[in-house]
Formats: C-alpha cells, sequence, structure tokens
C-alpha cells in the first residue's frame, strides 16, 4: 500500500511539473480538450451553460448591437488581455485610442459581482446552399459566454446590461466629437479638438468642483426629471467681462461631459420657424451655445410696447425671431423634444438679458466668470510656467488686493506665454501690472462675492488691461 501511495504522489508530481513545462496557450486548448473527451466518455449533466451571441441575426442580414457591444468590452479588459498569447489591434480614426480584441477562437475570463465567466470569440465557416448568394459571408462569428448554471440569477440580465452600458460609455469616449455651426437652416461640422478642461481654466477656488458636481447630477439625472415632470436639459449662463475664460469653459464643460457641441448663430437664423428646425436637428448629448445673448440679435422684450409688437409678428407667420420662440424651445412644449442638452447662454454685460431668460428652468446656474483673483494667477502661473510657489507670490497678492487694476485671465496669460522660459521676469512683470498707489475703491452690485462694474468702467477697464498688454508685447521692439 505504502509504494502505491509512493508511486501515484510521484505520478502527481510529475504531471505538475509538466503542467509547469507546457505553454499557457497550449495548455488551454489541452484543458479544452480534455473536458471535451470527459463529457463524451462519461455523458452527464453540463454543470455550465453557454450563450452565444452572433454577429448577424435573422437569417444573417441584420447586425446584432450586442455582439459589438461585447467585442468593445472585452477589449478594455487590459488585465485579461496581457494573458493573451494573440490579440488583435487597430486605431479606427487618425490620432485615436488603440482597440484590442479578441483573435479566431480564443477566449479569455472575466468577473462580475465575485461570478468567473469565460468568453470566446467564435468563428466557423458557414455551410451555405449552393444557390447561395457568391458574396455573402463565408463566416460565422459570434462571442460565447460560459458560466456555471448556479450563478443564472446574478448573471441574466445585469451581466448583458453591464456589458452594455460599458460599452456605451467607452465608445461616447473614444467617438471623435464635433463642433457644428449653422448656415441657414442647417448645420455644418468640424471635428471638435479644444484642449481646455476643468484643470487648465483659472477658476476661483470651488467653482470648477461646483459645475462638475451639477454636471455629473444632471448626467444621471433622466429619471429625476422625468418624475418631477421636466424636460431632461439644463442651462447656464456664463457671464463677466472679455477675456476672462467663457469660451474656454464651454469647451471644459463639452469635454467632461463628452458631448458635441452646438454653436447657434442667431444672426443667421430668420424666424422661429428656422429656429425650431436647427434645434430640433440637433442631437442628444449636446451642449447648445449661444454667445453674446444680449448683442447677437435684437429679440423683442416682453414688457409694454415690445409684447403688443411680439405677439403681432408671431401672428404674421413667425416672420422674426422673438424672444417666445426661443423661450419656447428653451422651457416650453418644444423643449421636451430635445432631451439631454445643456443649453449655454454667455454676456458680458447680464444686466441687458431680458428676465425671461434669466429665470431657473431656461438659465438654472447662474456662473461669473470675472478678473483675475491670485487664486487663479497661481494655476496660470502652475500652467504656464510650471511652479507651484515662488518668493514674489506673497508681495503679488497683496498688490492684486490692495490696487483698482484689474486684468483678466486672458491678459495675464499673455504676459506668462511671453515669459515662460523666465518665471522671474514673468512675475515681475504682472507684478508691475498692479501699482501700489492706486488703492482698490471700487463700487458697484456684489454678486457671489465679485464687485460688479458699470458699463463704461467695463469699458475703462478693457481699455487700460488691452493697451498694458499691448505695451508689454512692443517693449522689446523699442
Amino acid at each position: 500500500m505504502e509504494v502505491m501511495m509512493s508511486q501515484l504522489l510521484n505520478l502527481m508530481g510529475f504531471f505538475a511539473l509538466l503542467q509547469t513545462l507546457i505553454p499557457p496557450p497550449l495548455r488551454k486548448y489541452i484543458d479544452q480538450g480534455l473536458r471535451m473527451l470527459w463529457g463524451k466518455l462519461f455523458p452527464g449533466e453540463d454543470p455550465c451553460m453557454e450563450i452565444e451571441v452572433e454577429e448577424r441575426v435573422v437569417h444573417g442580414y441584420t447586425t446584432n448591437k450586442l455582439y459589438r457591444q461585447v467585442g468593445v468590452y472585452l477589449g478594455s479588459l487590459r488585465s485579461s488581455l496581457n494573458k493573451q498569447a494573440r490579440l488583435r489591434v487597430c486605431r479606427s480614426v487618425e490620432g485615436g485610442p488603440l482597440s484590442f480584441s479578441l483573435h479566431d477562437n480564443e477566449s479569455i475570463d472575466d468577473n462580475f459581482e465575485g461570478v468567473q465567466v469565460s468568453w470566446t470569440h467564435s468563428v466557423k465557416e458557414k455551410e451555405s446552399p449552393e444557390n447561395s448568394h457568391r458574396y455573402s459571408n463565408p463566416t460565422q462569428r459570434s462571442f460565447i459566454l460560459r458560466f456555471r448554471k448556479t450563478d443564472r440569477a446574478v448573471i441574466l440580465p445585469a451581466y448583458l446590461d453591464h456589458i452594455s452600458d460599458a460599452a456605451a460609455a467607452i465608445e461616447r469616449k473614444n467617438a471623435r466629437r464635433y463642433l457644428y455651426t449653422n448656415n441657414n437652416d442647417s448645420w455644418e461640422e468640424t471635428p471638435f479638438n479644444h484642449p481646455s478642461t476643468f484643470d487648465t481654466l483659472a477658476l476661483d477656488p470651488g467653482m470648477g468642483e461646483r459645475i462638475k458636481a451639477d454636471l455629473d447630477a444632471f448626467s444621471k439625472g433622466e429619471s429625476f426629471y422625468h418624475r418631477n415632470g421636466r424636460a431632461w436639459k439644463r442651462g447656464y449662463l456664463l457671464y463677466g467681462p472679455p477675456g476672462t475664460g467663457k469660451s474656454s469653459l464651454i469647451a471644459a464643460i463639452a469635454n467632461y461631459m463628452q458631448f458635441d457641441i452646438y454653436d447657434l448663430e442667431l444672426t443667421k437664423v430668420s424666424n422661429n420657424a428656422d429656429l425650431k428646425s436647427l434645434l430640433m436637428q440637433t442631437t442628444r448629448k449636446s451642449v447648445i451655445v449661444i454667445e453674446d445673448i444680449d448683442c447677437s440679435v435684437k429679440l423683442s422684450n416682453r414688457d409694454g410696447a415690445d409684447e403688443a409688437s411680439e405677439k403681432a409678428t408671431d401672428s404674421n407667420t413667425s416672420c422674426k425671431l422673438t424672444l417666445s420662440g426661443l423661450l419656447n424651445f428653451t422651457d416650453g412644449l418644444w423643449s421636451c423634444c430635445g432631451e439631454e442638452r445643456i443649453f449655454i447662454f454667455t454676456t458680458n454685460f447680464k444686466e441687458r438679458i431680458d428676465l425671461a431668460l434669466l429665470r431657473p428652468g431656461r438659465m438654472d446656474m447662474h456662473i461669473l466668470l470675472s478678473y483675475c483673483t491670485f487664486h487663479a494667477f497661481k494655476k496660470l502661473a502652475r500652467n504656464y510656467l510650471g511652479i507651484q510657489e515662488h518668493p514674489m507670490y506673497l508681495e503679488l497678492d497683496e498688490a492684486m488686493r490692495k490696487t483698482s487694476i484689474q486684468l483678466t485671465p486672458a491678459a495675464i496669460a499673455e504676459i506668462l506665454i511671453s515669459n515662460q522660459d523666465s518665471p522671474d521676469v514673468a512675475i515681475r512683470e504682472v507684478l508691475a501690472a498692479f501699482p501700489k498707489d492706486m488703492p482698490n475703491e471700487r463700487a458697484g452690485n456684489v454678486d457671489g462675492g465679485k464687485c460688479q462694474l458699470s458699463h463704461n468702467e467695463s469699458k475703462q477697464q478693457t481699455f487700460r488691461q488691452t493697451m498694458f498688454v499691448f505695451f508689454q508685447k512692443t517693449k522689446h521692439l523699442r
């Protein structure tokens, strides 16, 4: 008996050693063959079940969307793909990300909520009838999902739904996004590659986090909006002096949400019917931008004589673009026909906008982008100069708080760009822009902790900062 046990242990050790010498791909094929042989020699109930996701359904004429989603999902399992001996790789667009996929008849493992599953990319030759079309696809492709029958309640349908959601997020992230501009009654597209992000924006403390939190709540809020009888959309008003980063913030929002942008130029829209047609052509997951809403087109107000004039215009077959036409899509009966959209309006002078547009439901969140603060400057210096701290920061902070001179982030960024190789020179020039003999005695309306300038004061500030930047640029030529 002892001799038999010793021989058995030696045999087990030999097979264990042999298994370590066999390459993993060959070992996988051997294991599959042994399982098939065992099933034929000792037929019985298979503890596992299989689900086949075919590439084409309905006699091979209709593409199965789930097949594509499974392929996208499996291509994202980098930890499992690293164990594969052979992979397919492609790049769908120039400059786009690499896409990995399984080779024919290769398998890959995955784990969902603690349940182990296996996917196999099955490729077989089809047995076509003699009278079949000679150009028909000769191969039958499918993904085969294999898991234990006891885990069926966990896998179906939750796992397949998880794959669809994950694949949709991956495709949206990797897809090329576009910037659309209206021309007459249609949109023209161009690839959108703006690099602005919330990390690169010079925003006041906490502003970026508040905006991202609001965007996150919107992206997850379809059921919430519908439960409360509201169309799934969100409106933002960006206001402040020129050069404070309104366009960059729009690009950052689009990049964060991975949305396309529709830049609506109202001066090219002749009447309400054309406006409705353009807005109905926009797609879900898009940002609709109307810049300089206060001066891009003369929209009739809703008080006094203008109200009567607007009603007369509307009754005359909508021969003119009116405020009510814009309001009807942003928060009227037509708003539910364009869901999962973000409306962004910009202006340099908030007080010029009709109150009907400013109310919540049309412009839900008002975001003030004002002149550069010291906190915003530190972020600009980090981006353009690559520095976190500097010995002159304390002096600069005091100078920016005590002077009445105000510069926009765009004006200060130009100084930093011109001196990006010399941080000391750059900060000295910024410091020179805030003279200590000009105390900060400005008065005005406070909105969100920011002092608002009148129209004339704003023009004077813009002129001063423009001349300052001009002299900074030309001083090397004198």
